[in-house]
């Protein structure tokens, strides 16, 4: 009996371990030439041969792809950990110009952070660094999710907004040129007094961010994405499960199936 249970134990580490691995494993639809893979960075030419490798000792929990610094090609930020750990520990920015080379780090442990994005908020031409967090802020002493906002100058992150909060709890966001003009806007997930769930956006306003649209309710909201410009989530209805691209229509945010 005892061997039996050492064996059935080992079978569910095993199952554990081949899932956190799987979600582990992520390639970025937006940069054709990269690929990432639990804790390693492959980059390609246009052809599809192998430049550069590049093995990090921690996993990656997040990560997002963009111009930083305004010269016009993008860097890599990422977000690395222990694997299983729940939040990441630092974020990691990588330049990949003909190979993978590090060009900054910073411990942000103390946060808990468990996101990437990034996002054009303000028109400059450079896409500003989201790290999303998980804590308590001077004017609002309870545990919550938080986007704070930072800028990447002078070789270093700078903040640029570190709000308490959005409007309502959330449970993702991400950035997108939701209206057309230019400037990525925050979509997130965000959780209303009833349980259900609405597709909130906001604009920056140079001192914060502003409410812009807000969707409809619906019984349940998850896996926000973004790619090729275009933001998608899966909806709940009274019929289950399915794919929505969320736009705007009528001065209001709408989940076209």
């Amino acid at each position: 009996m005892k061997f039996l249970f050492t064996i059935i134990f080992i079978v569910v580490i095993v199952v554990i371990y081949n899932f956190i691995s799987s979600q582990a494993t992520v390639y970025d639809t937006n940069f054709k030439n990269l690929e990432i893979h639990k804790n390693k960075i492959t980059l390609y030419d246009e052809s599809g041969e192998k430049i550069d490798t590049y093995t990090l000792k921690e996993s990656i929990k997040a990560y997002s792809i963009g111009d930083i610094d305004g010269d016009d090609i993008e860097e890599l930020v990422l977000l690395i950990g222990g694997r299983f750990s729940k939040y990441g520990k630092e974020v990691v920015i990588f330049s990949l110009e003909g190979k993978i080379v590090e060009i900054y780090r910073e411990d942000f442990s103390k946060l808990n952070p468990w996101k990437i994005a990034l996002g054009d908020i303000d028109g400059d031409g450079r896409c500003e660094i989201s790290v999303g967090v998980y804590k308590k802020t001077p004017f609002h002493q309870v545990m919550a999710k938080r986007p704070f906002i930072y800028s990447y100058e002078d070789n270093a992150l700078r903040p640029k907004w570190r709000g308490s909060r959005l409007s309502k709890p959330f449970t993702d966001y991400d950035f997108c040129d939701i209206d057309g003009d230019g400037i990525d806007e925050i979509l997130a997930i965000e959780v209303l007094e009833n349980k259900e769930k609405v597709v909130n956006t906001y604009k920056w306003g140079g001192f914060g961010f502003q409410g812009f649209f807000q969707s409809h309710s619906f019984r349940d909201i998850r896996r926000l994405e973004v790619v090729d410009g275009l933001a998608y989530v899966e909806i709940k209805d009274k019929e289950g499960w399915y794919l929505g691209k969320v736009k705007i229509e009528e001065n209001n945010i709408k989940v076209e199936r």
